[in-house]
């Protein structure tokens, strides 16, 4: 194991209450077990240069407690000009559903049995939670003893499935990359001319446009005619959701963008 590390990792969970009190009655895969367990300390499993270690995941003040104001230290910029073969994976709609963390942990009674007890927590209204969220389970009884030790693994959860939405990989140069270690945090700028997922819809034979949004005003598309080969790029004029472009009747298409992307990313590997 990195020594180091680890002992980082034990003043950070030291510092905020985070303990692990329980028993390991069955076989486990080390690495997996590791993996889940950390993230509920809020913790991130490494492995670097061969050696296991465990890393706080968020940012932390100098006696080791979460700072929840502090922005994470950027290691690396990474843009156009340093990167190639791009690639964005969206997670899949239920990866990002909000919802009610429903947390189970232990309380310990002396010379008494433990009781397991229930904390529910959701995001506010103003952070696009509801109480019509669907629940989902966390069972941290086999270990947790403390309301706190799970009340902050749970804001922490809903965070995650709030900001996180997509990942993506690329190539880079070893010395852009050099500083780099899993669980680091760096940024990325991009010019793309991209589509999305949720700007397409199409153009009936009397030029009315069924789309997610109300399209009104000029917009650079790609389309399609069904029965032709090839994709067409063109201008779409459109006013309350349908257009006079007689070209365009009977066509799918999707809104192009050109953007400038910056965002903040953590290395998973």
């Amino acid at each position: 194991v990195n020594r180091g590390r680890m002992q980082l990792a034990a003043r950070f969970c030291a510092a905020n209450g985070f303990t692990w009190d329980g028993i390991i009655d069955e076989r486990q895969n080390l690495r997996e077990w590791i993996f889940e367990q950390a993230g509920y300390c809020l913790l991130d499993f490494t492995i670097l240069g061969g050696q296991f270690s465990l890393v706080p995941s968020v940012p932390y003040n100098s006696n080791y407690t979460i700072n929840n104001n502090a922005k994470p230290a950027i290691k690396a910029l990474f843009t156009d000009g340093n990167i190639r073969n791009m690639k964005v994976t969206f997670l899949a709609p239920e990866e990002r559903q909000l919802f009610r963390a429903v947390c189970l942990w232990r309380q310990d009674k002396h010379n008494g049995f433990p009781e397991t007890r229930t904390l529910t927590v959701r995001l506010s209204n103003s952070q696009g939670g509801s109480a019509a969220d669907p629940e989902e389970t966390f069972d941290m009884s086999g270990f947790c003893t403390t309301e706190a030790h799970a009340l902050t693994f749970a804001k922490y959860a809903l965070k995650l499935r709030k900001e996180i939405d997509h990942a993506v990989t690329f190539e880079t140069t070893p010395q852009a990359a050099m500083n780099l270690s899993p669980g680091d945090y760096f940024r990325l700028a991009s010019e793309v001319t991209h589509t999305s997922r949720f700007n397409n819809g199409s153009i009936g034979p009397d030029g009315s446009i069924t789309s997610a949004d109300q399209l009104n005003g000029n917009y650079s598309i790609l389309y399609w005619e069904p029965g032709t080969t090839g994709v067409k790029s063109g201008t779409l004029r459109a006013s309350g959701n349908k257009t006079t472009q007689a070209t365009l009747f009977g066509t799918v298409f999707t809104l192009q963008n050109s953007t400038t992307i910056n965002r903040v990313y953590k290395v998973e590997s």
